[in-house]
């Protein structure tokens, strides 16, 4: 996996081809491409793996945004979750599909164009995409091939495809050394020498891209996620509720929300610019701040839109979002000799395709022109 180096390191320091910071679900589908490229890699996390901001069961996978780029990103992410369960032989993205409220034609532009199926729903006709959904006011837009991520079963089928190359250390610093020859890493459990580094590690991620000259500006929020019962379930019986994007805010919130797989719970967790508590680098929130007002807000949501939900809430998830200036569901990657850097909110569904990317970007020291526009745009919430 990895070499000492030759002599007058006096065996200090150990060289590697890529090094992969994080074991989130996008470091482990870079390390899967380059394993499977035949390409010596090792990732490096502290934690777990996927236990950062890939932690928890469940995620939305939606083919819809403002920008048809990750539009066209998402359709290639459904095609490699796909192809992660052929290989896995597990169920990583249901069929579940998405229901959006406050949305009209000029929010499928994307969908379109890239030949998403997708269709509007009169809201006569409301029970027959979102049972247990109080009366809403307006037509509901359907996307069929959405639904669930089963996130654990994504980190679970990476890391049994990458386990070996996994070293549990947490990183201190990554830098240019002086004889500008690879970037060196140093960790707790050793220095590294790399060709080439990537940088995948949540939010560690400004902190170790600005040893090397990258400056990224990404915000951390605490973001609470209660779970609800759903009632009358029955497994294997009960139709499985949808994912639900609801930014008309007739009730009060503007909420997503995803089943947790065949479990008979369902995840809801707001939207929006006036939610979520900021988090800073030494942990401090702000004086006054509590994730409880944000979930008192949820269950009061669930109360008034969403009768199929018993409102009383049987477990939350406080996690941390990253998120770029130009948006909530923004991306965005960087490159310096040596290095490349990603960020951003919302990428667990594009992780097959980023992946490969991020692979292609450390193989050949330059952001594929695919990143490169990625981060060209901003997008809005979901």
């Amino acid at each position: 996996m990895s070499r000492s180096t030759s002599a007058g390191s006096g065996g200090h320091r150990r060289e590697i081809g890529v090094a992969v910071i994080g074991a989130g679900v996008l470091g482990l589908a870079v390390v899967d491409s380059l394993v499977r490229r035949g390409v010596d890699v090792v990732c490096f996390d502290g934690r777990v793996p996927g236990s950062g901001l890939s932690g928890g069961l469940t995620r939305t996978f939606r083919h819809r945004h403002d920008d048809e780029r990750h539009v066209a990103m998402a359709v290639d992410g459904l095609a490699g979750f796909r192809e992660w369960e052929r290989r896995s032989g597990r169920v990583l993205v249901g069929t579940e599909g998405a229901v959006y409220s406050g949305m009209g034609p000029a929010d499928v532009k994307g969908l379109a164009l890239h030949g998403v199926e997708h269709r509007f729903v009169e809201a006569s006709r409301q029970d027959e995409v979102f049972p247990g959904l109080a009366p809403v006011d307006g037509p509901l837009l359907v996307d069929p091939g959405a639904g669930a991520i089963r996130a654990r079963n994504t980190i679970d089928a990476l890391v049994g495809w990458v386990g070996d190359r996994i070293v549990q250390a947490d990183i201190h610093s990554v830098t240019v050394p002086r004889d500008g020859d690879g970037v060196e890493i140093q960790t707790t459990e050793a220095i590294y020498r790399a060709r080439h580094v990537v940088i995948a590690a949540g939010t560690a991620v400004p902190r170790l891209a600005r040893g090397v000259g990258i400056d990224i500006p990404l915000q951390s929020r605490l973001h609470v996620r209660p779970h609800f019962r759903i009632r009358g379930y029955e497994p294997g019986r009960t139709r499985p509720l949808p994912c639900w994007v609801d930014r008309a805010g007739i009730w009060g919130e503007t909420v997503y929300g995803s089943p947790i797989g065949d479990t008979g719970k369902y995840v809801i967790g707001l939207i929006g610019a006036e939610v979520d508590t900021p988090f800073g680098p030494d942990g401090a929130l702000p004086e006054g701040s509590s994730t409880l007002v944000d979930a008192q807000r949820i269950v009061e949501y669930v109360e008034r839109a969403l009768p199929g939900l018993d409102p009383e809430p049987v477990g939350v998830r406080v996690c941390v979002m990253t998120k770029l200036p130009a948006g909530s569901d923004a991306l965005r990657a960087w490159h310096t000799d040596g290095v490349t850097a990603v960020a951003g909110h919302n990428l667990f569904k594009m992780a097959p395709v980023l992946g490969e990317l991020l692979a292609d970007a450390a193989q050949n020291n330059e952001l594929p022109e695919r990143l490169v526009d990625a981060g060209a745009g901003a997008l809005d919430a979901p």
